[in-house]
């Protein structure tokens, strides 16, 4: 059995492509860059940039049939919405939603052909925004939505579309997220770092802590695999505790409360000490 898995440089992708060849499938490594590509005997690495309509064209042209598509590709940028550069909002939703729909096109025709199955990479900021991950929440926010209809779209043909929602795990993805935001942070401006730097820096030494204790993405690449092989896969899978946790209580709690945790966890600024950023024009 073949699979391909977009996004196999780091994190929950590469940890995907090396389970399920070390487990005797084949895979097929979508990577920006070669040298990135892991190592296995039974991985085949293929240059594949999901903005890229060349190379998604030329990946799925020589694919053959294929028993799973792994959506992993993705980035991750953070800023205040209310400076967030329209730059980095199209390059947040270029990636996550279009590029993922484009992968999703492309290689539609080889899961048909091998009776397969499209399992979605999101996220729980997909079902709980976050501060300062307006973009990305939004993203998976879309992935979500679009996952659901065409797991409708495809029910002719019993091509099941299954939701990964990760919580925390390890990725070097955080380490660009905070150079991107570093950059974009310094060209916001005075009344940005009035308004937002003490928020911005808790948010940074937040998510700084969140990747120090961030799980293993071989236990995501673990219900990964299961969602590609049982019999009947859920349509959704919720992966680590802290994702169960965030979920339940945005079931069970009022919109108020969850907000009021979620800036007490992060460790922003109560709403008292922003008076003289309102101020600032």
């Amino acid at each position: 059995m073949t699979y391909l898995v977009t996004g196999t440089s780091s994190g929950i992708g590469r940890a995907v492509a090396l389970r399920l060849a070390e487990r005797g499938h084949d895979v097929i490594a979508g990577v920006r860059q070669a040298s990135d590509a892991p190592a296995h005997s039974r991985i085949r690495p293929v240059t594949l940039d999901i903005t890229d309509a060349a190379q998604l064209a030329a990946a799925a042209k020589g694919v053959g049939q294929l028993r799973g598509l792994v959506n992993s590709a993705g980035v991750t940028f953070a800023a205040p919405v209310e400076y967030l550069s329209l730059d980095r909002l199209r390059e947040q939703l270029e990636v996550n939603v279009v590029g993922l729909v484009a992968a999703t096109q492309a290689f539609l025709p080889a899961i048909r052909a091998g009776r397969g199955r499209i399992v979605m990479i999101s996220s729980t900021a997909g079902r709980v925004a976050v501060p300062f991950l307006g973009a990305y929440s939004a993203s998976k926010f879309a992935v979500e939505a679009i996952s659901d209809t065409l797991r409708q779209e495809l029910l002719p043909w019993r091509v099941p579309v299954i939701i990964i929602e990760p919580g925390s795990f390890k990725s070097r993805n955080r380490a660009t997220t905070e150079a991107a935001a570093e950059a974009d942070r310094a060209v916001m401006g005075k009344s940005a770092e009035c308004r937002y730097g003490q928020a911005m820096d808790a948010f940074m030494q937040f998510s700084r802590r969140v990747e120090a204790n961030a799980g293993d993405p071989e236990y995501v690449a673990a219900v990964v695999e299961r969602a590609l092989t049982t019999s009947l896969p859920r349509t959704r899978y919720l992966v680590g505790t802290d994702a169960r946790i965030a979920v339940t209580l945005s079931r069970l709690l009022p919109t108020r409360i969850i907000d009021a945790l979620q800036s007490r966890i992060i460790g922003l600024p109560p709403a008292r000490a922003n008076k003289k950023w309102m101020a600032v024009d």
